[in-house]
């Protein structure tokens, strides 16, 4: 399943949150989305674009307008710089899903026929929703992700995480 963990609307921010597996799937995932998005919205098919996952909520939001998809390559692009941060990468090396992003054509992207309007983000948050999709995310990591935490280097959990938890006979 691909998803991007909305974890705070500062995109940098939400990348040091990201525990580890999740700084290096928020790349390979989203680069796949994003790819997948723009060839749904007439972008040349391509063997070395990936094409994948076309009907999940993320891909379609992207889809849906180049605003969506903009936000969602800032959330990629964060969590490549992050990915570079943890495990001293030099500024130079590039994941290869993030250059597959950055090989796609700025001109034609622009020229694509987006067919919806901006919004935010889907909440592919299981049983965990919020008025606010940031919410929402908090209230899935902090609950459904916890078996994950482990954050390298100087990264540490965030300071919500207690504020979100659940017991089992807490209310959503």
């Amino acid at each position: 399943m691909v998803n991007a963990f909305w974890l705070d609307r500062d995109l940098d921010q939400t990348a040091r949150w990201l525990v580890d597996s999740h700084v290096l799937s928020s790349v390979f995932e989203n680069a796949m989305v994003l790819t997948t998005a723009v060839q749904l919205n007439g972008y040349p098919e391509s063997e070395d674009l990936y094409y994948t996952h076309a009907d999940h909520p993320l891909t379609r939001w992207a889809a849906a307008h180049l605003d969506n998809w903009e936000y969602l390559r800032a959330y990629a692009a964060a969590a490549h710089e992050e990915w570079r941060y943890r495990w001293d990468h030099p500024p130079e090396k590039t994941h290869g899903s993030w250059a597959t992003v950055e090989s796609l054509d700025e001109s034609l992207l622009a020229g694509l026929d987006w067919p919806g309007e901006p919004g935010d983000p889907p909440q592919v948050t299981g049983e965990w929703h919020a008025d606010d999709y940031v919410e929402a995310y908090r209230l899935y990591y902090a609950n459904e992700k916890r078996d994950l935490f482990e954050w390298s280097k100087d990264r540490t959990a965030p300071p919500w995480l207690d504020e979100y938890r659940r017991d089992s006979e807490q209310p959503l």
